[in-house]
């Protein structure tokens, strides 16, 4: 199943619908080309300079088109493995990514009607939109169907868990009072119906959302507990993750980001040649060396993420700025590097093992366990395998329907 632009997996797509997701439910698809993302310039993120590249101006932006009305709610465009599908649900979808269309299109991205091919290496415009709104509707058919599998089903407690997040939500949207109103319920149903949503919709994505979370759970344990070393292991080194610590003597001012003087400068490189002859001198030893490295890294790193990276950091490429990346790459276990040189300082790198107990910070600058992560890439797998067993039957012309027609040209 191809992944084709950056969506989640979790009751988030839409403004607030509902106030949380659980961190199981979430998936985060990665673009099918590096360069449908912005290039990371974060070393670690606590230190990271705002991107102050100027977005292209857009070449042309979407306009409204005949959109919900164009069929009926009820009618059926598919059926997966014998389960109705309708216009209700696949138009949800098919607006949420038409959305990210807008949206990108108005933050400056080139944009050149659904026809052209700006957001993904293979799809056009059009394709692309109902290629990510098939595939996100599928997910959730998938769900259901390995929940049935595995005997997975939402009891009492979660039903009542849907009721409260739905009263709350009605709540929040209204005075916020701790007390849902009947005032406020209609009002809340009728902000749903705006984003083309009905509460028996709501509430079918979020009991899936629930089930995936259980799903997870039974299959891998809380929060991937279960997912072995060398399953965790094995997805860091299909992800290419990388792991080290660093000592960090910053040639910025951390509050203003001007550069120090000349002088200043001169000073932070002789302490950092200062202490990497101390750390080559038990290079050869490696306790020795991260034992003195940690010492060394506490007492003089400027590092802010220090404190929350005890243990380094877990990257992949793309996350740290080049000469970080590059240097660590090129580093064996236990590799020590001399003092390199990037925007923010002098940096001394001792490349470590992959810990599958640690986290690892995402492309997207989020961080997440390892048996966490390496637990939802062998779900959703699984969750596409699912999908390529099922029998899928389109309706009429649904599958190829006309974007340009639903959503304006």
């Amino acid at each position: 199943m191809r992944r084709s632009i950056t969506v989640f997996f979790c009751l988030c797509l839409t403004a607030a619908l509902l106030t949380s997701c659980g961190a199981d439910s979430i998936r985060e698809y990665e673009p099918d080309d590096p360069g449908d993302t912005a290039e990371a310039t974060a070393v670690p993120e606590a230190t990271a300079a705002p991107d102050a590249t100027a977005a292209p101006e857009p070449t042309a932006t979407p306009k409204p088109g005949l959109g919900y009305a164009a069929y009926d709610p009820d009618e059926v465009v598919l059926t997966y493995d014998g389960k109705e599908v309708t216009w209700r649900e696949y138009y949800y979808w098919l607006n949420y990514f038409a959305g990210y269309v807008k949206y990108m299109a108005a933050m400056g991205m080139p944009y050149s009607g659904w026809d052209g091919q700006d957001f993904d290496t293979e799809l056009d415009n059009a394709s692309m939109v109902r290629s990510s709104a098939s595939e996100q509707l599928f997910v959730y058919r998938a769900v259901e169907t390995l929940a049935e599998r595995e005997n997975v089903s939402l009891d009492e407690q979660d039903e009542q868990t849907l009721s409260d997040a739905y009263d709350q939500a009605a709540d929040n949207y209204g005075d916020g009072d701790g007390e849902t109103t009947d005032d406020e319920l209609t009002a809340y149903a009728d902000y749903l119906d705006g984003q083309f949503m009905t509460r028996d919709l709501l509430d079918y994505l979020s009991g899936v959302s629930l089930l995936s979370d259980k799903l997870s759970e039974k299959l891998y344990g809380a929060d991937g507990a279960d997912v072995s070393d060398a399953d965790a292991l094995a997805f860091a080194e299909e992800e290419g993750l990388m792991r080290c610590k660093h000592i960090l003597l910053m040639t910025v001012d951390p509050a203003t980001g001007e550069a120090l003087s000349d002088e200043e400068k001169a000073e932070k490189k002789a302490q950092a040649d200062e202490l990497y002859d101390q750390l080559a001198a038990v290079q050869d030893d490696p306790e020795a060396l991260e034992a003195l490295f940690d010492e060394l890294m506490q007492a003089h790193s400027e590092d802010t993420g220090l404190a929350a990276n005890p243990d380094g950091y877990t990257f992949g490429a793309g996350v740290m700025v080049p000469v970080f990346e590059d240097t660590t790459a090129d580093l064996e276990e236990y590799g020590l590097s001399a003092p390199v040189e990037s925007d923010y300082g002098y940096h001394i790198i001792l490349r470590l093992p992959v810990d599958p107990d640690g986290t690892y910070t995402s492309g997207g600058g989020s961080t997440a366990s390892l048996r966490t992560a390496a637990a939802s890439d062998q779900f959703y797998a699984l969750l596409d395998q699912v999908t390529a067993d099922a029998e899928v039957v389109w309706q009429g012309d649904f599958e190829t329907v006309d974007i340009a027609a639903i959503f304006g040209e």
